[in-house]
């Protein structure tokens, strides 16, 4: 998962980085009135290179523009992410060169490594970096006679503490990329130098800040790690629906297989139960093809307990509009097809039970471990409109029933 910039800089605060003060607004109205110039209104979006696109403004001195500015950044779509949040940050005055530091994992070495430059800022891609190996036992940079970081400031030791701030935090929150860009020594105040209009942002001491923050977590480490909070994403330019966020909540905390954690709400009037990896985006191709219309993408498997199924099952058929729904995937290698088909029906009876009706066509083509034990127990279901297929139907098949079943029911309804 990536972050936004201001959700980055939340966990450098909590390391004791020092990051600019700010506030976060999701509106005009949301912006406080204690605003102070200058500042930099920063829009929080995923992706890189804001300020070639205008998504960085600068307000150096009239403080009455700063409104008129932020609707310019709300109606703003940043490669193809719609603003919806904007960073209010304070200006920083810093002395000497913007330097550039990140903390990755290396595809050659296969272990961290610290790259940092002292020429940072935009385009820092194009310019000289120093590279070094981290000690994931000690957490410490591997330096030497013939490799030591050499650029201006290398010696100060609150860049060295800071440094070793951000190494705790790589490994301790279970990152796979910490980026500063650019992280600057802030010019040191003395209140007699402190402007009479009051600008409360600026510091009397000089300090080392980081004024951007590019973040991404390792989604696989989130059993360890219960305080974090951050928001579902989606990709850049898509706001996840609520339905999208329930589904992704089904397997937090819960390893017994897979449910939800791969779910997007589409456009179309037959929902879906799919499994089978590959099988499961060939079953979405074999049902357009066929004319049908996918409600929603989502998958199961890896043997989840039936009431991972359940949940799953009510979250898919939360939508208005439903002609159909269909149960796929290929014939499962350990998946209990009676374990699994259990809490479907299940899930079914819950949402009848909750006043949704449930007269549409359901087609269900499933295989695998328990599948006769289910079946049987499908056929005795005769509270839904169940149409039933094992391995000896083709999946395409089965994709031409359900399109056409669905194309029945919408015209009758």
């Amino acid at each position: 998962m990536i972050l936004y910039e201001y959700e980055g800089k939340k966990l450098l605060k909590d390391a004791g980085i020092t990051v600019p003060e700010s506030q976060l607004i999701d509106s005009i109205a949301s912006l406080q009135n204690d605003i102070q110039v200058p500042c930099v209104l920063k829009a929080q979006v995923l992706s890189g290179k804001r300020a070639d696109v205008g998504g960085i403004i600068k307000v150096k001195s009239e403080k009455g523009k700063v409104k008129s500015l932020l609707e310019e950044l709300f109606g703003k779509t940043i490669n193809n992410e719609k603003v919806e949040k904007v960073l209010v940050e304070e200006m920083v005055e810093f002395a000497g060169s913007e330097y550039y530091i990140s903390i990755s994992y290396d595809t050659e070495t296969r272990g961290p490594i610290l790259t940092i430059s002292e020429k940072g800022g935009t385009g820092v891609e194009e310019r000289n970096v120093e590279t070094f190996s981290i000690d994931p036992i000690t957490q410490s940079v591997i330096l030497s006679e013939t490799k030591n970081i050499s650029f201006a400031g290398a010696q100060d030791d609150n860049l060295k503490t800071v440094i070793d701030k951000l190494i705790k935090l790589f490994f301790e929150q279970d990152l796979l990329l910490l980026e500063i860009n650019p992280l600057v020594r802030s010019k040191e105040m003395s209140p007699s130098t402190t402007p009479a209009s009051g600008v409360a942002w600026l510091r009397t001491k000089q300090s080392w800040i980081a004024l951007d923050a590019k973040i991404k977590l390792e989604d696989n480490a989130i059993g360890r790690h219960k305080d974090w909070e951050f928001p579902p994403r989606s990709a850049p330019g898509h706001t996840p629906t609520q339905n999208e966020i329930e589904a992704k909540k089904i397997d937090e905390g819960d390893y017994r297989g897979v449910a939800g954690s791969t779910y997007f709400d589409l456009d179309g009037d037959i929902a879906i139960l799919a499994s089978g990896g590959g099988a499961s985006l060939t079953a979405m191709d074999a049902l357009q093809k066929c004319g049908g219309n996918p409600a929603n993408y989502t998958e199961y498997g890896g043997n989840p307990p039936r009431e991972k199924v359940e949940r799953l099952t009510r979250v898919v058929l939360d939508k208005p509009g439903i002609h159909g729904l269909w149960v796929v995937g290929a014939v499962a290698n350990f998946t209990d097809i009676y374990e699994t088909l259990s809490g479907f029906v299940e899930g079914l009876r819950n949402l009848r039970k909750s006043g949704m009706k449930i007269d549409f066509p359901i087609v269900i083509r499933r295989g695998g471990p328990r599948d006769k034990e289910a079946f049987e127990m499908l056929k005795k279901v005769k509270d839904f409109d169940l149409h039933l297929y094992g391995e000896e139907t083709s999946i395409t098949e089965s994709a031409k029933t359900m399109a056409d079943l669905a194309l029945d029911y919408s015209k009758s309804n």
